[in-house]
This record gives C-alpha cells, sequence and structure tokens, in this order.
C-alpha cells in the first residue's frame, strides 16, 4: 500500500494544506457574494480567516482519519481547531478598534 512507502505524517501534510488552500480562496469568494446579496461591505480578510480556519478543522480531520500515524487523535485535532474559531469574532473586534 502507497502509506509504507511515504513518510509518517506526509498524507496529513498534504491533505491539510490542500484543503486549506482552496478553503482560503473559497472563503474570500463567498464572503464577497455574502456581502453583496446583503448589500453590505466586503471584508475580504474576514473571509479568508473564516474560511482558511474553517477548511482547516475540516482538512485536519479529513487528514488525521486517512494517515495512519494520525487516526487516533481525530477528535483532539478538530476540537482544537474550532475552539480557536471562537475567538475571531474578539480579534476582529480588536482588530477594528486599530
Amino acid at each position: 500500500m502507497i502509506f509504507d512507502y511515504i513518510p509518517d505524517g506526509m498524507m496529513f501534510g498534504l491533505l491539510d494544506n490542500g484543503i486549506v488552500l482552496f478553503g482560503m480562496y473559497f472563503g474570500v469568494d463567498f464572503e464577497g457574494w455574502l456581502a453583496e446579496k446583503l448589500g453590505k461591505e466586503s471584508n475580504p480578510f474576514l473571509g479568508a480567516v473564516v474560511g482558511a480556519t474553517g477548511s482547516n478543522a475540516f482538512s485536519d480531520g479529513i487528514a488525521a482519519a486517512v494517515d495512519p500515524s494520525m487516526q487516533g487523535m481525530v477528535y483532539g485535532i478538530v476540537l482544537g481547531c474550532v475552539t480557536v474559531m471562537l475567538f475571531i469574532p474578539f480579534a476582529e473586534k480588536l482588530r477594528k478598534k486599530s
């Protein structure tokens, strides 16, 4: 099987960053589309942050489930990623103040 010939964690890295890259671009596009529909000003930075962190949580879970060296850590990895996302509104308020 292919997993026997690649270093531990490589499958995780490939899936993780591949999905995050897609998610960051998707987040920017989705935020712009949503702002247009709601008649609000677009914030591509926020779209990129939410797109990247959301897709990171998803990609880490998928990558950990696929990579044999990470399979026992799926729940903790996803929970850690989602917990960090809870701080986005606070970081955005601090960013807007400065």
